[in-house]
Protein backbone atom coordinates (compact mmCIF):
# COMPACT_ATOMS: atom_id res chain seq x y z
CA UNK A 1 0.00 0.00 0.00
CA UNK A 2 2.87 2.36 1.08
CA UNK A 3 4.83 1.47 -2.68
CA UNK A 4 1.57 2.21 -4.24
CA UNK A 5 1.03 5.27 -2.64
CA UNK A 6 4.41 6.82 -3.06
CA UNK A 7 3.85 5.87 -7.03
CA UNK A 8 1.25 7.64 -7.59
CA UNK A 9 3.10 10.83 -5.44
CA UNK A 10 5.99 10.40 -8.11
CA UNK A 11 3.07 9.92 -11.04
CA UNK A 12 1.16 13.28 -10.00
CA UNK A 13 4.64 15.23 -9.26
CA UNK A 14 6.15 13.95 -12.92
CA UNK A 15 2.87 15.49 -14.43
CA UNK A 16 2.88 18.79 -13.09
CA UNK A 17 6.49 19.01 -13.60
CA UNK A 18 5.97 17.94 -17.15
CA UNK A 19 2.68 20.86 -17.49
CA UNK A 20 5.27 23.28 -15.69
CA UNK A 21 7.79 22.61 -18.96
CA UNK A 22 4.45 22.87 -21.43
CA UNK A 23 3.44 25.73 -20.37
CA UNK A 24 6.75 27.23 -20.33
CA UNK A 25 7.06 25.77 -23.90
CA UNK A 26 4.02 27.51 -24.95
CA UNK A 27 4.44 30.65 -23.40
CA UNK A 28 7.68 31.10 -24.99
CA UNK A 29 6.25 30.33 -28.69
CA UNK A 30 4.06 32.89 -28.01
CA UNK A 31 6.22 35.43 -26.92
CA UNK A 32 8.69 33.75 -30.10
CA UNK A 33 5.51 35.18 -32.58
CA UNK A 34 5.21 38.85 -30.98
CA UNK A 35 8.81 39.41 -31.18
CA UNK A 36 9.32 38.25 -34.74
CA UNK A 37 6.31 40.69 -35.66
CA UNK A 38 7.96 43.69 -33.64
CA UNK A 39 11.20 43.26 -34.64
CA UNK A 40 10.88 41.93 -38.33
CA UNK A 41 13.66 39.07 -38.21
CA UNK A 42 13.79 36.35 -36.22
CA UNK A 43 16.45 34.46 -34.15
CA UNK A 44 17.26 30.91 -33.18
CA UNK A 45 18.17 30.54 -29.72
CA UNK A 46 18.36 26.74 -27.48
CA UNK A 47 16.07 26.26 -24.31
CA UNK A 48 16.79 24.37 -21.10
CA UNK A 49 14.25 23.80 -18.82
CA UNK A 50 14.99 22.47 -15.51
CA UNK A 51 13.66 21.75 -12.29
CA UNK A 52 16.29 23.21 -10.23
CA UNK A 53 16.23 24.07 -6.11
CA UNK A 54 14.26 27.36 -5.97
CA UNK A 55 17.22 29.57 -5.58
CA UNK A 56 18.33 29.04 -9.33
CA UNK A 57 17.72 32.65 -11.52
CA UNK A 58 16.51 32.35 -15.28
CA UNK A 59 19.51 33.62 -18.02
CA UNK A 60 19.41 34.87 -21.16
CA UNK A 61 23.21 34.34 -22.61
CA UNK A 62 24.66 36.03 -25.80
CA UNK A 63 27.96 33.82 -26.97
CA UNK A 64 28.50 35.37 -29.73
CA UNK A 65 25.49 36.04 -31.85
CA UNK A 66 24.58 32.25 -30.10
CA UNK A 67 21.75 32.57 -27.77
CA UNK A 68 20.81 30.35 -24.52
CA UNK A 69 18.17 30.51 -22.40
CA UNK A 70 17.70 28.74 -19.04
CA UNK A 71 14.27 28.87 -16.94
CA UNK A 72 13.70 26.79 -13.97
CA UNK A 73 9.78 24.69 -13.00
CA UNK A 74 11.16 24.80 -8.86
CA UNK A 75 10.54 28.75 -9.09
CA UNK A 76 9.12 29.55 -12.12
CA UNK A 77 6.61 32.50 -12.77
CA UNK A 78 4.06 33.65 -15.46
CA UNK A 79 5.80 36.10 -17.66
CA UNK A 80 9.43 35.01 -17.14
CA UNK A 81 10.09 33.56 -20.34
CA UNK A 82 8.85 36.26 -22.01
CA UNK A 83 11.28 38.73 -20.17
CA UNK A 84 14.20 35.94 -21.22
CA UNK A 85 13.52 36.11 -24.93
CA UNK A 86 13.04 40.06 -25.19
CA UNK A 87 16.64 39.80 -23.89
CA UNK A 88 17.25 37.42 -26.41
CA UNK A 89 15.87 39.74 -29.62
CA UNK A 90 17.63 42.76 -27.92
CA UNK A 91 20.97 41.16 -28.17
CA UNK A 92 20.41 40.68 -31.96
CA UNK A 93 19.07 43.55 -32.74
CA UNK A 94 22.20 45.68 -31.12
CA UNK A 95 24.64 42.55 -33.40
CA UNK A 96 22.51 43.83 -36.49
CA UNK A 97 23.06 47.47 -36.07
CA UNK A 98 26.99 46.67 -34.96
CA UNK A 99 26.89 47.04 -31.15
CA UNK A 100 26.65 44.69 -28.36
CA UNK A 101 25.00 44.16 -25.35
CA UNK A 102 27.53 45.94 -23.21
CA UNK A 103 27.32 49.34 -24.60
CA UNK A 104 24.07 49.67 -22.86
CA UNK A 105 23.22 49.77 -19.30
CA UNK A 106 22.27 47.12 -17.29
CA UNK A 107 18.61 48.84 -16.44
CA UNK A 108 17.73 49.44 -20.31
CA UNK A 109 18.31 45.99 -21.06
CA UNK A 110 15.88 45.16 -18.15
CA UNK A 111 13.11 48.35 -19.41
CA UNK A 112 12.84 46.46 -22.90
CA UNK A 113 12.64 42.93 -21.34
CA UNK A 114 10.20 44.51 -18.48
CA UNK A 115 8.57 46.47 -20.95
CA UNK A 116 7.68 43.25 -23.04
CA UNK A 117 7.27 41.06 -20.33
CA UNK A 118 4.36 43.11 -19.27
CA UNK A 119 3.15 44.44 -22.62
CA UNK A 120 -0.31 42.61 -22.43
CA UNK A 121 -0.73 42.28 -18.83
CA UNK A 122 0.54 43.45 -15.77
CA UNK A 123 1.98 41.11 -13.55
CA UNK A 124 4.37 42.96 -11.14
CA UNK A 125 2.97 45.49 -9.22
CA UNK A 126 5.95 47.79 -7.20
CA UNK A 127 5.81 48.28 -3.84
CA UNK A 128 5.90 52.28 -2.41
CA UNK A 129 9.88 52.25 -1.82
CA UNK A 130 10.17 51.48 -5.80
CA UNK A 131 8.82 55.01 -6.36
CA UNK A 132 11.81 56.54 -4.78
CA UNK A 133 14.25 53.62 -6.13
CA UNK A 134 17.12 55.54 -8.13
CA UNK A 135 17.45 52.44 -10.77
CA UNK A 136 19.50 54.36 -13.16
CA UNK A 137 22.46 53.98 -11.17
CA UNK A 138 22.90 50.88 -12.45
CA UNK A 139 24.89 50.79 -15.21
CA UNK A 140 27.15 48.48 -15.55
CA UNK A 141 26.15 45.95 -12.12
CA UNK A 142 23.20 44.95 -10.63
CA UNK A 143 22.02 45.81 -7.48
CA UNK A 144 22.75 43.44 -4.21
CA UNK A 145 20.53 40.35 -4.10
CA UNK A 146 17.99 41.89 -1.41
CA UNK A 147 17.31 45.30 -3.37
CA UNK A 148 16.54 43.51 -6.57
CA UNK A 149 12.84 42.82 -5.80
CA UNK A 150 12.82 46.92 -5.75
CA UNK A 151 15.07 46.98 -8.82
CA UNK A 152 12.88 45.28 -10.51
CA UNK A 153 9.68 46.78 -9.63
CA UNK A 154 11.05 50.08 -10.66
CA UNK A 155 11.88 49.02 -13.53
CA UNK A 156 8.74 47.60 -14.53
CA UNK A 157 6.62 50.33 -13.30
CA UNK A 158 8.93 52.38 -15.53
CA UNK A 159 8.63 50.96 -18.46
CA UNK A 160 5.02 49.97 -18.22
CA UNK A 161 4.71 54.04 -17.96
CA UNK A 162 7.09 54.75 -21.04
CA UNK A 163 4.77 51.72 -23.22
CA UNK A 164 1.68 53.40 -22.50
CA UNK A 165 2.73 56.90 -24.04
CA UNK A 166 3.66 55.13 -27.30
CA UNK A 167 3.67 51.31 -27.36
CA UNK A 168 6.89 49.39 -27.50
CA UNK A 169 8.46 50.61 -30.47
CA UNK A 170 9.26 53.52 -28.90
CA UNK A 171 11.79 51.57 -26.63
CA UNK A 172 13.45 50.33 -29.46
CA UNK A 173 13.73 53.88 -31.30
CA UNK A 174 15.81 55.08 -27.78
CA UNK A 175 17.86 52.55 -28.36
CA UNK A 176 19.11 53.75 -31.89
CA UNK A 177 18.85 57.16 -31.07
CA UNK A 178 21.81 56.11 -28.10
CA UNK A 179 23.43 54.21 -30.21
CA UNK A 180 24.69 57.51 -32.30
CA UNK A 181 24.30 59.70 -29.42
CA UNK A 182 25.94 57.14 -26.07
CA UNK A 183 23.31 60.08 -23.90
CA UNK A 184 20.43 58.55 -22.65
CA UNK A 185 19.30 62.07 -21.65
CA UNK A 186 18.84 63.72 -24.93
CA UNK A 187 17.78 59.94 -26.50
CA UNK A 188 14.75 59.79 -24.41
CA UNK A 189 13.95 63.56 -25.46
CA UNK A 190 14.31 62.97 -29.09
CA UNK A 191 11.85 59.71 -28.98
CA UNK A 192 9.38 61.37 -26.22
CA UNK A 193 9.92 64.97 -26.46
CA UNK A 194 11.13 65.02 -23.04
CA UNK A 195 14.16 64.12 -20.99
CA UNK A 196 15.02 60.99 -19.27
CA UNK A 197 14.90 62.62 -15.87
CA UNK A 198 11.72 64.43 -16.57
CA UNK A 199 10.33 61.35 -17.36
CA UNK A 200 11.10 59.48 -14.76
CA UNK A 201 10.02 62.18 -12.58
CA UNK A 202 6.16 61.83 -14.23
CA UNK A 203 6.16 58.47 -13.64
CA UNK A 204 6.72 58.93 -10.04
CA UNK A 205 3.87 61.40 -9.88
CA UNK A 206 1.61 58.77 -11.54
CA UNK A 207 2.80 55.76 -9.53
CA UNK A 208 2.25 57.39 -6.49
CA UNK A 209 -1.08 58.78 -7.08
CA UNK A 210 -2.79 55.35 -5.95
CA UNK A 211 -0.78 55.46 -2.87
CA UNK A 212 -1.56 59.29 -1.96
CA UNK A 213 -4.49 58.56 0.03
CA UNK A 214 -1.53 57.01 2.56
CA UNK A 215 0.97 59.29 2.54
CA UNK A 216 -1.88 62.05 3.12
CA UNK A 217 -3.11 60.01 6.43
CA UNK A 218 0.66 59.54 7.05
CA UNK A 219 1.45 63.38 7.00
CA UNK A 220 -1.73 63.96 8.79
CA UNK A 221 -1.21 61.61 11.50
CA UNK A 222 1.80 62.93 11.63
CA UNK A 223 0.50 66.51 11.66
CA UNK A 224 -1.88 65.66 14.93
CA UNK A 225 0.88 63.92 16.72
CA UNK A 226 3.24 66.85 16.68
CA UNK A 227 0.26 69.14 17.57
CA UNK A 228 -0.76 67.17 20.51
CA UNK A 229 3.02 66.94 22.26
CA UNK A 230 3.15 70.70 21.38
CA UNK A 231 -0.15 71.53 22.91
CA UNK A 232 1.00 68.98 26.16
CA UNK A 233 4.14 70.89 26.72
CA UNK A 234 2.22 74.13 26.77
CA UNK A 235 0.65 73.20 29.80
CA UNK A 236 3.76 73.54 31.09
CA UNK A 237 4.64 77.17 31.52
CA UNK A 238 8.57 78.17 31.29
CA UNK A 239 9.34 79.53 35.03
CA UNK A 240 12.02 82.91 33.92
CA UNK A 241 13.20 83.33 37.85
CA UNK A 242 13.80 79.60 38.02
CA UNK A 243 15.41 79.61 34.70
CA UNK A 244 17.67 82.51 35.75
CA UNK A 245 18.26 80.65 39.04
CA UNK A 246 19.74 77.56 37.25
CA UNK A 247 21.69 79.29 35.06
CA UNK A 248 23.76 81.65 38.04
CA UNK A 249 23.94 78.45 39.89
CA UNK A 250 25.34 77.21 36.90
CA UNK A 251 27.93 79.90 36.69
CA UNK A 252 29.24 79.68 39.89
CA UNK A 253 29.96 76.57 39.75
CA UNK A 254 32.07 77.13 36.49
CA UNK A 255 34.17 80.12 38.56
Amino acid sequence: MTKRLFLIILTVFLALTVFSQQEIRDEIDLANSELIEIYGFQVNYSLTILKGEGHEQPAAIDSNGSYMIFLYTANYKKGVARHELAHVYFFEFLRRKGSAPREFPIWYHEIIAEGFQNLHLRLRWPSLRAGFYVFTGYDDRYPEKESQGIFYGAVSGFAGFLVSRGGYGKLLEVAEEYLLSKDMESSFRKVYGSGLNSLVLKWRVVFLIPYSPFLIGLVLFLYLLIGRRERYWRQFPLNQENLSGDIERENDRVL
